[in-house]
């Protein structure tokens, strides 16, 4: 029996008042019980919201403090070679959940051996300066605007992502642009007074590349990793009608798969685990955002796996195309997807054959070593003149 119920009883059996007035006050003490007992769980709330907030002023405040004993710890520590600054938009909370900060930390080691003293600045510190010679913005979806007052500073774009967030504007805020499509580079070559190179996303060929060990226990699953985005994309959702044995790494998938959502293997897979993953596999599904596509963007998830020896569904743009004719299979629609999935699983070790011919050339010219060459080379071009 419940408390009020309780009350009501005992109450009854000596206060002589009616049974419907004695209900109606008695709903009305516990109403206000109720809203009271809200008003508490609210203050509660506040309490524990004012004390993050004075918790991350605190921070933020030793975070603000601390930038200029590490400008004057970089410029010690750099001596005579160059200082590099990758903005990396990744916070620091949720840094290793973004391939931002992957990309970043490969892209700083290569530059590192090149003789360049990298630093990798995470979103929060990104208005932090050091006194850099190269300021390299990684250009997703966040912007940054170079702080002029540091004059002799090289300011490079390179526009990985989200294209369709950049202005001409905003390009022309910089010393040189580098955009993740030959395709688009060349349009914007006709727009922008300010240096642009097509600079392509990559693969850390330290990471991704063939096992021929492992090849010997390639299974029969088809792969997918990367989040719902909150939209059905359509190589999952045909693979899960498919009945294919597709195994997923990505957040918001279960509630939109419903029966299917076993599929799910977890929410998130760090990016030295992939490997491993991509060459056990028989295949992964790839898709590129909207813009991306549009722009002729293509995302280094093809890289990678391809890097393993793992053959790609992947949906096309020119550009793809151009880089790898046959060694992706390609989509538009579902009966293309269909035919795709086909080739697979009855020419398996044809489309393998010409994956694995891809090596010598991600290796070549898709790496991050191949990268941070070309943007020190771009660098030393600009001082030049």
């Amino acid at each position: 029996m419940s408390f009020w119920n309780t009350l009501k009883q005992k109450l009854r059996s000596f206060i002589p008042v009616s049974r419907t007035y004695m209900d109606n006050k008695l709903r009305e003490l516990e109403k206000e019980n109720k809203r009271q007992e809200k008003i508490l769980l609210e203050l509660q709330k506040n309490s524990q919201s004012m004390l993050e907030l004075k918790e991350y002023v605190s921070q933020e405040l030793h975070r603000r403090d601390d930038w200029g004993k590490r400008a004057a710890q970089v410029q010690r520590e750099a001596k005579e070679r160059q200082i590099w600054v990758i903005k990396c938009p990744a916070p620091e909370e949720k840094k290793i959940r973004w391939g931002d900060y992957a990309y970043a930390v490969a892209l700083k080691r290569y530059l590192d051996r090149m003789g360049m003293y990298t630093i990798i600045d995470l979103h929060e510190d990104w208005d932090c300066e050091v006194n850099a010679d190269v300021v390299l913005v990684l250009r997703g979806c966040e912007f940054y605007r170079p702080d002029r007052r540091n004059t002799k500073c090289l300011y490079i774009m390179w526009n990985i992502s989200h294209p369709e967030m950049v202005t001409q504007e905003e390009y022309q805020l910089y010393d040189i642009v580098c955009v993740g499509s030959r395709h688009y580079a060349r349009e914007l070559q006709a727009k922008l007074t300010v240096p642009v190179y097509p600079l392509l996303q990559c693969t850390d060929t330290e990471l991704f590349y063939p096992d021929q060990e492992a090849e010997c226990s390639r299974g029969k699953d088809y792969l997918f990793i990367g989040n719902s985005r909150g939209v059905a994309r359509p190589c999952v959702l045909w693979a899960a009608q498919n009945k294919l044995p597709l195994k997923i790494w990505g957040a918001g998938w279960k509630a939109m798969l419903g029966p299917d959502k076993t599929m799910v293997q977890d929410v998130f897979i760090e990016n030295s685990q992939i490997p491993a993953l991509y060459r056990s596999a028989r295949v992964t599904l790839n898709d590129h955002w909207k813009d991306m596509l549009d722009y002729q963007f293509v995302n280094n998830r093809i890289f990678d796996a391809l890097a393993c020896g793992l053959p790609v569904i992947s949906d096309c743009c020119d550009e793809l195309r151009e880089i790898f004719p046959e060694a992706v299979l390609y989509y538009s629609n579902k009966e293309e997807f269909h035919q795709c999935v086909k080739k697979i699983e009855n020419n398996y070790e044809e489309v393998k054959a010409k994956v694995d011919e891809q090596w010598p050339l991600i290796k070549e010219k898709y790496s991050f070593e191949a990268r941070a060459r070309e943007l020190v080379e771009i660098v030393e071009k600009h001082l030049q003149k």
